[in-house]
């Protein structure tokens, strides 16, 4: 217990950094543990159900000319989970159909209920899945006006009351009765939700879908063993082709497929970036965090030496040195865990927002070891690296001074840290760029002061609503739309002469004023006057290759899809609507004129926000059995680029951790070198040298390191960009210019740090110093 006791007189007097290697250990244990918990929870996504390797999902995509597509599609038809089934009855144990398409807003005693997730589902959902359900009889999900909820939702809205018997209104078109309680769903599925509706309200509201219409199915089969998986590929595609004609024309054919529920999410490209980034940032801040503790220790080697020569002299060897160390660095990362387990207390919704996970789904039973794991790597690192070098230090020690400074350890420990500060300094100037570019680029039309809401059921429901806003003094504007701008339209075909599918047309009802208010751009011709006249995007014109004789033609849709008696006629060209957001490619878009609108888009005049309260105040006053509140579109951009905002700002926590990490590691290094090099400084100040000479040499010492460092971290960072970039269409990175103003800033802040760490031994009498040798 000896070794323990000189560890904590060793900590408590402060010798060796003690509060910057808590703090360096702190950050990176922190950081460190949750994006590696992160990335294992995504990595887990859809295991919870009993036996994951045989609950499958269909998917599709389209092969033209036999090349396929990168990505599938998971939303299927409908007839696919009976027909599948009667094809496969030796494969397949059970079928269900599922979709989150829809996410009505639910309202309990005529309050709209925040933060909860809808699945609607057929009686065969819980038998396929497994999820257990604690009360009810599955047969009541295929009643329109029967619901289930989870465990945890029952608890939060109904408390330790029975919720079973309990009414919600769905859009306020009509209730629903809970008649069933199932187990918790974590938020790591591709299918989270808190309220079953039965499969009967989808069909009531969208129509029952058929093979080759409505594809907003997710088809779950549950196979009798795992090995069925490939044997059901390698049939599947003659069985679809028993029910309905696989190919769009003679190029392009529509390929079936099934894969494991827990495989989807990471078949995403998407996810699989995030996961790679993620893993990035982790492994820079912990292996920064550890080296940062490694520097510390070996820059104060030439203060500590004759303490190892004393401790030598009276008999330890080098295995109690090295047991003394390995105690320091254990004392040190347990009271960086408490520090770290007060700071995710304190932060815990941060940190929880930050994520997009709860902290309780991070740390289970189950996940533990990784935790365990990233704590067990930090204390052998961090002990046995050190802990050998002053091991090895000679006994002889305690009789002279210590001149072995190991710089090329201290230099080499500095140059990687350096790495990672540039490396996540310019992903930080990528995805704070990315968000600027992806909130404030062109969507097509004039969103700023624009607000949306869109009346649901019956669209007589829609009267008088649009005159009753605009009499509000508020209102600049209204006009009326089928949908929301920014949102998947409804769908049609578009193929060319020979019967070849191109690519979906996304369209969408308006009247005469829609364009106008919401400030779309005419490229030619002129806005629809009269029903069933249409403007179309510059996309659509260039993929059906009209070029300048776009005016005049007709839309090959089906115009009963349209609410019309014959197929639109183009009067104008207008530039593209983002209406998918910047994640996916630019569709085909058309805006056909018709009284059929049930969307309005106001026009607000400033203060907006004050004005969009008056407004929703106004509806749910003026309207009270109208499920219509209004957002700006700017929310609604704001909503879409969620993903890319969170990541942002855990880039921006990651970034200022590994600063300070760093900061304090060069700190320590330029003291350890001003007090080693004292004696040399002082020398050259009696030769002559002023104050800057002396910062200019240690300036420069430093700088031959962090250049090199500083270029290879944003060389890395430039090139991840790329990668992240990847899935925004149309994006490009930023010009190697902007990263070269940050490498010269990040050399800037380390050259001021030297300056200041090494002003007050510049500017010191140098008598001082040479009478301390």
């Amino acid at each position: 217990m000896r070794q323990l006791y000189y560890t904590l007189q060793t900590l408590l007097r402060g010798h060796g950094g003690t509060l910057e290697k808590l703090i360096s250990l702190t950050l990176g244990l922190v950081m460190g543990v949750l994006l590696f918990a992160q990335i294992v929870y995504e990595l887990s996504f859809d295991r919870f159900y009993p036996n994951p390797e045989t609950l499958v999902m269909l998917r599709m995509r389209e092969v033209r000319q036999g090349v396929p597509e990168r990505e599938y599609n998971y939303g299927t038809y409908r007839p696919a989970a009976a027909d599948l089934s009667e094809a496969f009855p030796g494969l397949i144990k059970s079928a269900c159909l599922t979709s989150n398409v829809w996410q009505p807003a639910i309202y309990k005693n005529d309050k709209k209920l925040e933060n909860i997730q809808t699945l609607f589902a057929d009686t065969a959902y819980f038998q396929t899945t497994g999820l257990q359900l604690l009360q009810g009889t599955p047969k009541d999900l295929g009643v329109q006006g029967n619901a289930f909820i989870s465990r945890r939702k029952a608890r939060e809205l109904y408390g330790d009351e029975n919720p079973i018997g309990k009414e919600l209104s769905i859009e306020k078109l009509f209730n629903v009765t809970i008649r069933g309680v199932y187990a918790d769903i974590p938020g790591n599925s591709i299918m989270p939700h808190d309220l079953l509706l039965s499969m009967a309200a989808m069909d009531w509201s969208f129509g029952a879908g058929t093979w080759g219409t409505n594809n907003l199915y997710g088809v779950l089969f549950r196979l009798k063993q795992a090995a069925d998986v490939a044997t059901m590929n390698s049939r599947i595609q003659k069985a679809v082709e028993q029910y309905t004609d696989t190919h769009l024309g003679d190029d392009v054919v529509t390929e079936y497929s099934i894969l494991p529920l827990y495989k989807v999410y990471r078949s995403f490209p998407d996810s699989t970036r995030r996961l790679v980034i993620l893993g990035v940032l982790g492994f820079s801040i912990f292996f920064v965090s550890v080296l940062n503790y490694v520097l510390r220790a070996v820059a104060t080697m030439s203060r500590r030496a004759k303490m190892v020569g004393v401790h030598k002299c009276c008999g330890a060897d080098g295995w109690h040195i090295l047991s003394m160390f390995l105690w320091e660095t254990g004392l040190l990362v347990v009271a960086s865990i408490l520090c770290g387990g007060i700071l995710l207390w304190l932060l815990r919704e941060q940190v929880e927002e930050l994520l997009g996970s709860n902290l309780s789904d991070l740390f289970t039973g189950q996940t533990l070891y990784v935790p365990l794991g990233t704590v067990l790597l930090l204390f052998i690192v961090a002990g046995v690296m050190p802990g050998r070098i002053y091991a090895r230090i000679p006994v002889t020690q305690v009789f002279r001074r210590y001149t072995d400074g190991k710089r090329s350890w201290k230099r080499g420990l500095l140059f990687i840290q350096f790495i990672g500060m540039a490396f996540i300094g310019g992903l930080l100037l990528t995805t704070v760029w990315q968000y600027h570019d992806l909130m404030n680029r062109n969507v097509g039309f004039r969103s700023e002061g624009l607000a949306v809401g869109t009346v649901t059921g019956n669209i007589k429901r829609a009267n008088g609503v649009a005159d009753a806003i605009r009499r509000e003094p508020y209102v600049e504007a209204i006009a009326g739309s089928g949908t929301s701008l920014l949102a998947h339209y409804s769908t049609n075909r578009l193929t060319d002469s020979q019967g070849n599918f191109i690519c979906p047309l996304h369209f969408t009802l308006m009247d005469k004023e829609m364009p106008q208010v919401t400030g779309m751009t005419l490229l030619e011709g002129h806005w629809p006057q009269h029903r069933g006249e249409a403007v179309v995007g510059r996309t659509t014109v260039e993929t059906l290759k009209w070029g300048d004789t776009a005016i005049g033609r007709k839309l090959p849709i089906d115009p009963s899809w349209a609410r019309l008696e014959e197929q639109p006629v183009v009067t104008g060209v207008v530039e593209d609507v983002r209406n998918m957001g910047f994640f996916s490619n630019q569709t085909c878009t058309a805006f056909i004129l018709n009284d059929r609108v049930r969307t309005f888009n106001v026009r607000l005049k400033n203060p907006v926000e004050d004005n969009l309260k008056k407004l929703n105040t106004f509806i749910k006053s003026t309207y009270p059995d109208l499920a219509l509140e209004f957002a700006t579109y700017q929310e609604i951009r704001q909503e879409q680029n969620a993903s890319v905002s969170a990541f942002r700002n855990t880039v921006w926590v990651t970034t200022g951790c590994i600063i300070l990490i760093v900061l304090m590691g060069l700190i320590g290094y330029v003291s350890d070198e001003t007090q080693r090099r004292s004696k040399e400084i002082a020398i050259r100040k009696v030769n002559g040298a002023e104050a800057g000479n002396i910062l200019g040499m240690l300036s420069i010492d430093i700088l031959k390191i962090a250049v090199v460092a500083v270029a290879a971290g944003m060389a890395s960072a430039w090139y991840v960009s790329g990668q992240w970039m990847q899935q925004f269409a149309d994006s490009r990175l930023l010009s190697p210019l902007w990263y070269t103003l940050l490498a010269l800033l990040l050399l800037m802040l380390i050259v001021a740090v030297v300056v200041c760490k090494a002003w007050r031994i510049a500017n010191e009498n140098p008598v001082v110093s040479i009478k301390s040798e």
